[in-house]
């Protein structure tokens, strides 16, 4: 886990301070599934221009199916979650910061501004479940989160503590949550992403 300023800057010079490993697939080869999906995700996020997404997006497009697979899901995980939204960004900013994911915490900073996730919990979900000013069940949730990456499981406590606000599709939800964004953290990460046009990597609070 990343403590200090020296780490941060350190983990973010090595992921994107360097050239990225895959070019984009050129906009004239991008075919018709492709801009269609990339049309819902932003449809779905409230982007009036989805282009800004396409430099991701145009990379995974060389892998079609997977493209495909990835985005139905995202798109699943934004407009059918069964967590609120609140607590889905919580819990995707508290995976990207534990992988160390400069582009994924930088969009999911924006993105969770959009639903009243202020500085001052940004700067929490660094500090993680124990720092001050959680509710209980959200301390709940971002200790989930550190189980599953540290353990690859909940613990029982931590089940009972989301079970008495949560019902049984949240539950189930959570593990899938956090599996998906930890494995978009780790493709962007080896991918060299760089970072969106309008985010700025852990700069972004």
């Amino acid at each position: 886990m990343m403590a200090s300023e020296e780490e941060i800057a350190a983990r973010e010079a090595e992921i994107i301070g360097a050239p990225i490993r895959i070019a984009p697939l050129p906009q004239e080869e991008l075919g018709a599934e492709v801009r269609s999906l990339v049309r819902r995700i932003g449809e779905t996020l409230g982007i009036e221009s989805p282009e800004t997404l396409t430099t991701y997006f145009a990379v995974l497009a060389r892998h079609p199916d997977l493209f495909r697979l990835q985005l139905e899901t995202g798109i699943f995980l934004f407009s059918g979650s069964t967590i609120p939204p609140r607590e889905r960004e919580l819990a995707v900013l508290r995976t990207a910061w534990l992988a160390g994911a400069p582009y994924e915490w930088g969009q999911h900073v924006l993105i969770g501004r959009e639903l009243g996730i202020s500085e001052e919990d940004t700067d929490r979900v660094r500090a993680g479940p124990e720092a001050e000013g959680w509710t209980g069940h959200e301390a709940a949730l971002l200790h989930a989160v550190d189980e599953l990456i540290d353990r690859q499981m909940i613990s029982d406590a931590t089940w009972a503590a989301l079970a008495a606000t949560w019902n049984e599709a949240q539950l189930i939800e959570l593990p899938c949550l956090v599996g998906q964004y930890f494995g978009v953290a780790m493709l962007q990460n080896s991918l060299r992403m760089p970072l969106a046009r309008e985010a700025r990597g852990f700069a972004e609070r």
